[in-house]
C-alpha cells in the first residue's frame, strides 16, 4: 500500500517537475550567456566613481548634494540614492549648506549651481560630477 501511495504521489508531482525543468534550463542558459560576456553589471561605474570621493570626506559629516536634474525626476532620485549608498554611513542632504558638496552637473554648468567664491574644487570625476569644499560662509 505504501509503495502504491509513493508511486501515486510521484505521478502527481511529475507534471510540475517537468514544467520546472524547462524553466531551469532557460535560466541556466541565460546565466551561462551572461557569464561568458564578462561585462560588468549596470551602474557599477557610478558606484565606483562615487566611492572614490570617500577619501576626501570626513567619516561622519553630512555631505550636500546639488543636482542639475529637475526635481521629482527619476534621474535625480537615482543620482541621490546611488550617492547615498556609496557614501554611507555619511548622510547626503540636498542643498549646499554642508562643508562638502557634490555637484552633479556638467563642468560648464556646475559653476552656476553653487557660489564659486564660497567653494573650492576638491575633485572632479569626468564631466558628470564634482566634489567641492566650503572655504567660507
Amino acid at each position: 500500500m505504501r509503495r502504491l501511495l509513493t508511486l501515486l504521489s510521484f505521478a502527481l508531482l511529475l507534471p510540475s517537475a517537468w514544467d520546472a525543468a524547462s524553466a531551469a534550463s532557460r535560466s541556466s542558459a541565460l546565466w551561462s550567456r551572461l557569464r561568458t560576456r564578462g561585462g560588468v553589471a549596470p551602474d557599477t561605474g557610478w558606484d565606483r566613481e562615487y566611492r572614490a570621493l570617500r577619501i576626501h570626506l570626513p567619516p561622519s559629516d553630512p555631505v550636500g548634494l546639488v543636482q542639475l536634474a529637475p526635481e521629482g525626476t527619476p534621474a535625480r532620485e537615482r543620482q541621490y540614492y546611488f550617492l547615498q549608498y556609496a557614501l554611507a554611513p555619511r548622510l547626503v542632504l540636498p542643498g549646499a549648506a554642508e562643508t562638502f558638496v557634490v555637484v552633479h552637473a556638467p563642468a560648464a554648468t556646475a559653476g552656476t549651481l553653487i557660489d564659486q567664491a564660497a567653494f573650492t574644487l576638491v575633485d572632479r570625476v569626468g564631466d558628470d560630477f564634482a566634489l567641492y569644499r566650503r572655504t567660507r560662509r
